[in-house]
C-alpha cells in the first residue's frame, strides 16, 4: 500500500491565491494525501473558500495569527503522514508532482527529493521542456547549492521530506524561515534526488513573504534577520565542514546584500559588527576561480577594493526587476 503523505498548506488571507493552489493538490495523481490547511488567523474570505471544498483528506486547523514558522510548526506536528510536502498557499503545482517525488524517494532509497520550480509573474506562463535528469546528491553536494542559492534549493517547497527528518528539527519563530533550517535538513538527510523537472510554480507578487527580502532591505527586523541568520548557518555549517569555500561565499553574499540595506539603524548595526572586517577575514582569492557569476565575482572585487564602490555599482546595475501584475 501506498504511503501517507501530508500536504501542509500555510495561508493568511489568501483570498485571491488558495483555491488555484488547493485545486492543484486536490487533483494529484497520487491519491493517499493528508492535506492540512494551516489558517494562520486569516480575516479575508480564506476560510470560507477551504470550507467549500468536499474532499475529506483536508483538514482545517484555525489559530490566531502566529506567523509562518509556528503554522509550519503546527502542520508538522498535527501531521500522520510518512512523507511531508508543503506548499505556500499562492503558488500551485504540477498534477503529478508528489507521485512523482515520492517515486523517487522510493526508487533512490532518498530521504529527501526535489524538483525544480518557475518563478511567474501571473498565470500565463510556459514550461520549458528539459529531458529528465535526476542526480542522487550527498548531503555535501546538496549543500553546495543551498549555500549559494540555486536552483531553489533553499525554499522548503518544491521537496518530498520523510517526516523523521523533522524528528529534531522545527522552523524558527524568526522573520526569515527557509535558510535557518533547510542546510539542516540536507545535513540529516545524508543523500537527496535531485531532479532537473519544473514541478512547483512560485508566484511572485508584491505581497509575497519572499518578495520583501528580494527587494533592497529598508526594514531593520527582517535585514537584521537576514545577517543573523546567515551568521548562523555558517556557524552551524562550519563545525562540520571547517574549508567549506561554499559556506565562505554563502556568508560573503548575504554581508553584500545587507550592506545595500537604506534603513539607518541597520546600518549602524552593521558598523557594530564590523562587518567589512568579517568580510575580509572570509575574503579568498580562489573564490575567483569557482563557478559564481562574473558580475558576482566584480561586486566582491569591488567591496573588497572599498564598500562604497560596490555600493554604487550595485544599484547602478541592479538586474532584478519585477513586474508585477497579480
Amino acid at each position: 500500500m501506498e504511503d501517507l503523505i501530508t500536504v501542509i498548506i500555510n495561508v493568511y488571507n489568501g483570498e485571491k491565491f488558495i483555491v488555484k493552489c488547493l485545486d492543484s493538490i486536490i487533483n494529484q495523481s497520487y491519491r493517499n494525501l493528508e492535506i492540512l490547511v494551516i489558517n494562520d488567523g486569516s480575516t479575508d474570505n480564506t476560510l470560507k473558500l477551504c470550507e467549500k471544498y468536499q474532499d475529506k483528506r483536508i483538514r482545517i486547523i484555525n489559530q490566531e495569527n502566529t506567523g509562518l514558522s509556528k503554522a509550519r510548526n503546527v502542520g508538522i506536528e498535527n501531521a500522520n503522514g510518512k512523507y511531508l510536502y508543503f506548499i505556500d498557499s499562492d503558488d500551485f503545482v504540477e498534477c503529478d508532482v508528489i507521485e512523482y517525488l515520492y517515486n523517487l524517494c522510493k526508487k533512490y532509497n532518498t530521504k529527501m527529493s526535489t524538483c525544480m520550480a518557475l518563478t511567474i509573474y501571473d498565470y500565463n506562463y510556459n514550461v520549458p521542456n528539459k529531458k529528465e535528469r535526476v542526480d542522487i546528491l550527498t548531503s555535501y553536494e546538496m549543500l553546495k547549492k543551498v549555500l549559494l542559492s540555486k536552483e531553489y534549493t533553499v525554499a522548503t517547497w518544491n521537496k518530498l521530506y520523510e517526516k523523521e527528518l523533522f524528528d529534531n528539527i522545527r522552523f524558527e519563530n524568526r522573520i526569515i524561515n527557509d535558510k535557518a533550517v533547510t542546510h539542516k535538513l540536507v545535513i540529516e538527510a545524508e543523500k537527496i534526488a535531485f531532479s532537473n523537472q519544473i514541478k512547483y510554480f512560485y508566484l511572485k507578487h508584491k505581497n509575497a513573504i519572499t518578495v520583501k527580502d528580494d527587494v533592497t532591505l529598508k526594514n531593520y527586523d527582517r535585514t537584521i534577520d537576514v545577517y543573523n541568520v546567515s551568521i548562523e548557518r555558517y556557524n552551524y555549517v562550519k563545525k562540520l565542514y571547517p574549508n567549506f569555500l561554499e559556506n565562505d561565499i554563502g556568508l560573503i553574499r548575504a554581508i553584500l546584500k545587507v550592506y545595500l540595506t537604506e534603513n539607518k539603524d541597520a546600518q549602524e548595526f552593521f558598523k557594530e559588527q564590523r562587518i567589512y572586517k568579517k568580510f575580509k577575514d572570509l575574503f579568498n582569492f580562489k573564490i575567483f576561480i569557482t563557478n559564481i557569476g562574473i558580475k558576482e565575482k566584480v561586486k566582491i572585487l569591488l567591496f573588497l577594493i572599498h564598500p562604497k564602490l560596490y555600493k554604487v555599482f550595485a544599484k547602478k546595475y541592479r538586474s532584478i526587476k519585477y513586474e508585477y501584475k497579480m
